[in-house]
């Protein structure tokens, strides 16, 4: 059973994503949208391995919202929007080591 919060977050993301690319506004919005799925859906999670790893989960994350937009926008939007999630997927975030000086 997909958890409730998974999907609010996989909507929230969906919604930011279409208003972004149809307006060019809110990419901030979006982008924090789709790093709330991602972190949702698991994909950071040290746990399941490497650097390599971590990045492929971010991408099946980033495709899953990708098909979710496909019915709401043109192709140039959605060429933008490829673009644009294959950065968001590659910016992983890196492990807290503590405090450093």
């Amino acid at each position: 059973m997909i958890d409730k919060d998974f999907n609010k977050a996989r909507m929230e993301a969906t919604d930011a994503i279409v208003h972004w690319a149809k307006t060019g506004r809110g990419y901030y919005t979006m982008r924090n949208a789709v790093n709330r799925f991602i972190d949702e859906s698991g994909a950071n999670r040290h746990a399941i391995g490497g650097e390599e790893t971590i990045l492929a989960y971010r991408k099946i994350a980033v495709s899953r919202l990708a098909i979710d937009c496909i019915y709401a926008l043109s192709k140039p939007e959605l060429a933008k929007l490829d673009r644009e999630l294959d950065a968001i997927a590659n910016d992983i975030p890196r492990e807290s080591k503590g405090i450093r000086r």
